[in-house]
């Protein structure tokens, strides 16, 4: 195990702030399949009840229909992972 930590210190893994960058790592890695997730018809059909009964997103079903409102959802994960991949 110690020589194991020597590698990551060496390698500069283990210099400062390991935690936020695995959270911020594992925040993006769901954040990309999460969106991934609604490009699929069962999961647009899974979240039509979220459509109709949401208090945010009920507007989505009228204006882009169930299909375009989980590509909407879907791209705008992606959006917000690849900004907590960025840095912001």
């Amino acid at each position: 195990m110690a020589v194991l930590i020597k590698t990551l210190v060496r390698m500069g893994l283990l210099k400062e702030d390991v935690d936020y960058h695995f959270l911020r790592a594992s925040m993006v890695i769901i954040y990309f399949f999460f969106g991934y997730q609604k490009w699929f018809d069962y999961e647009a059909k899974g979240l039509i009840p979220f459509f109709t009964h949401g208090p945010l997103i009920f507007w989505m079903y009228p204006v882009f229909g169930v299909k375009g409102a989980t590509d909407f959802l879907g791209v705008s994960e992606w959006l917000f992972g690849a900004l907590l991949f960025a840095g912001f």
